[in-house]
């Protein structure tokens, strides 16, 4: 049976303050000797192994002098911190969920992601980065560290333990003009160079399927070798993790249902390709 591991809110707690030490140049040692804690105790926190308390974290923020809202944000993050269902609504430049997906991504085995309206995050090009998050509103001082975070996550897919990613991708999102012409050809001979590798399998679910188990919403499932599967969903103003059995099993009969009605490899390859050409 798998063990238990961290929930997704718990861990994006411990994520957030291991950024907060790092970011005062503050070894571990030195922040345990200031709390009269052992140096194992504060590893334990910043590796969600062991929960912090809403007092704890306050006083973690009091030396890494953080304030206002982000303290706000991490001291409440403590609070009924294994919940089963992590909500977070997007106010800060980076939100505290990216960073928390990135890590299940770097930890998974295998990656099955839906995606109605855009090209999925992992195989998304800098340019159409750019472009969709300046449509989104996304603000012009936010929008380079965004790109970059997004980018370093995509690293996982070269990385010696690559995770198996099958992306489920609607027809909608290959028509869908983010940045214009020059842009989308870029970003479909991009996908289709992913495509190439043995890891990574492009599903098309063309638009003569109708309606399918994805058409409210995309999702990510991710799969690990030693623990249960995790669901995120992303949100224009907020984000989802699902981490409780009963929740997540939709989402894997989903993908089951999708897998039966999308193209195969080649021709989901072979429908970017033509796309591809149209756009220039």
């Amino acid at each position: 049976m798998p063990r238990t591991k961290p929930k997704p809110q718990a861990r994006g707690l411990a994520e957030g303050l291991r950024f907060e030490r790092r970011a005062c140049k503050l070894a571990m040692i030195e922040v345990a000797n200031k709390l009269g804690w052992s140096e194992s105790t504060l590893s334990r926190i910043e590796t969600g192994l062991r929960n912090a308390s809403a007092e704890e974290v306050s006083a973690l923020l009091a030396i890494y002098q953080v304030t206002g809202a982000r303290r706000d944000t991490l001291i409440e993050m403590a609070r009924d911190v294994d919940r089963p269902v992590w909500v977070e609504l997007r106010y800060a430049d980076v939100p505290e969920q990216a960073k928390t997906l990135a890590q299940y991504e770097a930890d998974a085995t295998k990656i099955v992601g839906a995606a109605v309206t855009l090209i999925p995050g992992l195989l998304q090009t800098p340019s159409y980065i750019r472009s969709l998050m300046s449509a989104g509103g996304v603000s012009p001082q936010d929008i380079p560290l965004r790109v970059d975070v997004r980018l370093q996550r995509q690293k996982v897919l070269s990385g010696e333990r690559a995770p198996t990613l099958v992306s489920f991708i609607d027809e909608a999102a290959l028509h869908r003009r983010i940045g214009g012409a020059i842009v989308m050809a870029d970003q479909l001979k991009h996908l289709v160079a992913m495509a190439e590798r043995s890891s990574v399998d492009l599903r098309v679910i063309p638009f003569d399927v109708g309606g399918h188990a994805a058409i409210d919403g995309s999702f990510v499932l991710l799969e690990f070798a030693d623990n249960r599967p995790v669901v995120h969903v992303e949100q224009l103003s907020s984000g989802l993790f699902l981490d409780h059995a009963i929740d997540v099993e939709p989402y894997v009969r989903a993908t089951a249902s999708l897998d039966a009605v999308a193209l195969d490899p080649m021709q989901s390859v072979q429908m970017i390709e033509h796309l591809a050409a149209s756009y220039k």
